[in-house]
């Protein structure tokens, strides 16, 4: 327990219960306007201390009648004299966690369960004082200072201003991350800022498909002003891959451009485009008997194929390879698929990319003038992401058959815009996002979606996700597919419920030990300055040389 100071005091308990919450009589020196709903105040009970959130507040009397009386201003000292005695403030607090013994020279503390979605299961006694929570209190809570963790907001319910609250950043991306928010409520900004938290840190790599433009050289603000991408801010660490060619003559050109061949591409890929494309359950079944019939050549053989002559050759009916061919077409116009490269090469267009994830590199992938061009971003998505699965699944595999740590693939994050197009009830279990956000966790790959309706997203991959950070959401459906399971949810969704439009989240988390609310780190020029690398002391003495100190 800490020692108290008398003037950080609010109140001492007076009542209450685990399940409605503990009553506290607030101090007469302390104002009723000074105290807001949501709080975070600490509980001093006799051998723990706990923190707790403000429920409610609530003008009380010792008698009903005198709360029915009309004193004005002229009765200043009859109104002296009932407040604090007669008439008084309580406050209802709910105790989120436990502290073990916050002595500095012992700065641990105790939850009753690594779940952040648990409460607390005791309650302090009769008297115990209640205070205003400190910084320091919520630095140790929430291991502010420890090494690794990346500051990405600051607390809204606290009585100081600008107290910082970090992620514990591997541990965040040992599971799966979701950002969600409806349009303009900050969430892209906020995907930055998280970006470039495990870019800092280096714990992960990063692939990111940059279905609008927003995470490479350069993004823009609600009002088009111009901000810096993650090429700006790690230029040595960053690679940006463009899909079209044209961005090779913008000032921003990308360090390469994807070329896929029709060899790339697998009846997987078609059955994900079934939606953009309005393909129906016979023209992917016949995609499927083309593979079989001409292996990875198939849909060059099939785009360059007598109709009649592939009808007989695969069984499938010619109106439905009809129908195929032209919906298929489409792709044809793609810049970025060519099907006079090699078809027999033995690179496709994913493999340097994943040598740069794996040698610790990140990785944009720029979708340039298709940019929001929904078939084209699920079709090299799916592709890419693909090559990962098997790619990584292969190498975790060899490494633990061979019992040799070190050959184990470096974690990386795929993040995806957009999400509920790989992972809505209907075709999660197709594709290859739905097996990531499954399984891919032991192979040291997890997902970090985007999306501005989670309740598109299937129930199980939303299951899957240990760190959901909430902005703004107007629908009802997309607040409970957030808190869905949740064991605190009635209470969660009034904390969503107030969040300001623009820059606030809720943020519930395997890696916090609480869900907690935010004010979003602002992404400007002292960002820009904080993700700067650190010199070594080399390099200090170095400029200490140079400059002759």
């Amino acid at each position: 327990m800490t020692q108290s100071n008398i003037e950080s005091n609010i109140g001492f308990i007076i009542g209450g219960s685990y399940s409605e919450g503990l009553k506290v009589k607030l101090s007469n020196s302390i104002p009723v306007e000074s105290i807001s709903d949501g709080l975070f105040v600490v509980i001093e009970g006799a051998s723990k201390d706990f923190l707790a959130v403000v429920k409610d507040i609530v003008l009380e009397a010792t008698d009903p009648k005198f709360q029915s009386l009309l004193l004005d201003d002229n009765h200043t000292f009859l109104n002296q004299t009932l407040s604090g005695t007669v008439l008084y403030t309580t406050l209802i607090i709910k105790p989120v966690l436990i502290f073990g013994d916050l002595n500095p020279h012992f700065p641990n503390y105790e939850v009753e369960s690594e779940s952040s979605n648990q409460n607390s299961k005791n309650i302090p006694g009769y008297f115990s004082i209640v205070r205003k929570a400190t910084k320091d209190d919520m630095d140790r809570i929430f291991e502010n200072e420890s090494q690794g963790n990346f500051p990405i907001g600051e607390f809204i319910n606290m009585d100081e201003s600008n107290i910082s609250i970090a992620f514990n950043i591997d541990k965040m991306t040992s599971r799966n991350t979701g950002v969600f928010g409806k349009t303009g409520s900050g969430k892209t900004f906020l995907t930055r800022i998280l970006l470039s938290g495990i870019i800092k840190s280096d714990f992960s790599s990063n692939l990111i498909f940059d279905m609008h433009n927003d995470y490479g050289w350069s993004g823009t603000t609600e009002g088009q002003t111009e901000v810096k991408g993650l090429k700006q801010l790690f230029p040595s660490n960053v690679f940006v891959h463009s899909l079209d060619k044209n961005t090779r003559n913008s000032n921003n050109s990308p360090d390469a451009l994807i070329k896929i061949k029709y060899s790339d591409i697998e009846p997987e890929d078609i059955a994900l485009l079934q939606r953009t494309l309005d393909l129906n359950e016979k023209s992917i079944e016949a995609s499927y008997a083309l593979k079989a019939r001409f292996g990875n050549d198939w849909l060059g053989e099939f785009m360059n194929g007598d109709i009649e002559d592939l009808a007989a050759k695969t069984g499938s009916h010619a109106g439905t390879l009809e129908a195929l061919k032209r919906r298929l077409s489409r792709l044809t116009r793609y810049t970025f698929i060519d099907n006079n490269l090699n078809k027999n090469t033995s690179d496709d267009f994913a493999s340097d990319i994943i040598t740069q994830l794996l040698q610790g590199y990140n990785v944009v992938l720029n979708f340039g003038r298709f940019a929001s061009d929904r078939t084209a971003y699920i079709l090299i998505a799916n592709m890419l992401s693909r090559r990962i699965y098997n790619e990584y699944k292969q190498k975790m595999e060899n490494a633990l058959a061979n019992s040799n740590p070190s050959d184990r693939p470096r974690n990386l994050v795929i993040t995806i815009e957009e999400a509920h197009l790989f992972l809505d009830s209907s075709v999660a279990n197709q594709t290859i996002f739905g097996n990531i956000a499954r399984e891919m966790r032991k192979y040291n790959v997890t997902l970090l979606v985007v999306d501005q309706r989670p309740s598109q997203i299937d129930d199980d991959v939303m299951s899957q996700i240990g760190t959901k950070i909430a902005c703004s959401l107007d629908s009802d459906k997309d607040v409970d597919a957030v808190l869905s399971g949740d064991s605190q949810a009635r209470e969660l969704r009034g904390v969503l419920s107030k969040l300001e439009p623009n820059g606030q989240a809720l943020i519930i988390s395997h890696a916090l030990p609480i869900p907690v609310p935010i004010k979003t780190r602002r992404y400007n020029e002292d960002f820009y300055q904080s993700m700067a690398p650190q010199k070594t002391q080399k390099q200090i003495d170095q400029d200490k040389k140079n400059l002759g100190l």
